[in-house]
């Protein structure tokens, strides 16, 4: 049994009217676009009041399967250490790996029935409510992307372990594009998440940070094909 938050941020669709038809607990309304965080920060502050054991986030381009939520619920009972537990990922058409979650798996130590990571997007999130409790909302510093991997970064400073669940299926509609102009925004929003790792000290920060703005470079390099990519890449950097 579960029950349904939805925190609308400001659409200008249908969305609200078509919520109307559905049961649902709770719905509160934006008058702005408050960014993936905050919305749901809005949800978990209202169900941890409330008691639940646990919190699962979902996108608005995101497709459950009928026994996900089930699945991931055992996963959790069974393992005790866990803090967040997520799905596998398909992209729209169900039938290949989203391409950006293949690469978290394969970041990922292998086990039985699961993989050991250290980072999933939270497009599907179980978090315990333990978890919660100790790693606390989402950064408000992070409007859209980075505020997952913050969050990450922080519950595994608490000792809280993060798997992904073989034997599941969500379903991730989503285009994946990459133009230069979102690649920097990225790579910035990445260094801010470097610099508030409570695992790294100040001197691994400084390291890893510097090895990702020179990997920038090559993007660059793609766009720009000739000498004049550096003084692109210098003018960012």
């Amino acid at each position: 049994p579960s029950d349904v938050f939805v925190v609308d941020n400001a659409s200008t669709d249908n969305t609200l009217s078509l919520l109307k038809k559905h049961q649902i607990f709770d719905i509160e309304v934006s008058e702005s676009n408050l960014g993936f965080g905050a919305a749901n920060n809005i949800a978990l502050e209202k169900a941890l009041k409330l008691d639940y054991d646990f919190f699962f986030l979902i996108n608005q381009d995101l497709y459950l399967q009928e026994n996900t939520l089930r699945q991931l619920v055992q996963f959790a009972d069974n393992h005790k250490d866990v803090g967040i537990i997520a799905p596998i990922q398909y992209d729209g058409t169900g039938n290949e790996i989203d391409r950006n979650f293949q690469q978290y798996i394969s970041n990922s130590r292998e086990k039985d029935l699961y993989y050991e990571t250290t980072f999933a997007n939270a497009a599907a999130w179980l978090i315990t409510k333990e978890c919660l409790q100790k790693t606390g909302n989402f950064n408000p510093l992070f409007s859209h992307y980075g505020e997952d991997r913050n969050f990450c970064d922080r519950a595994l400073f608490h000792n809280f372990s993060i798997s992904i669940v073989k034997e599941t299926k969500v379903l991730h509609d989503r285009l994946q594009k990459m133009s230069l102009e979102k690649y920097i925004k990225l790579s910035k929003i990445k260094l801010l998440t470097i610099f508030l790792n409570p695992n790294l000290s100040k001197t691994e920060s400084i390291k890893i940070a510097l090895f990702n703005v020179f990997g920038m470079g090559k993007y660059f390099l793609k766009k720009h094909n000739s000498f004049s990519a550096f003084f692109h890449f210098l003018h960012e950097y």
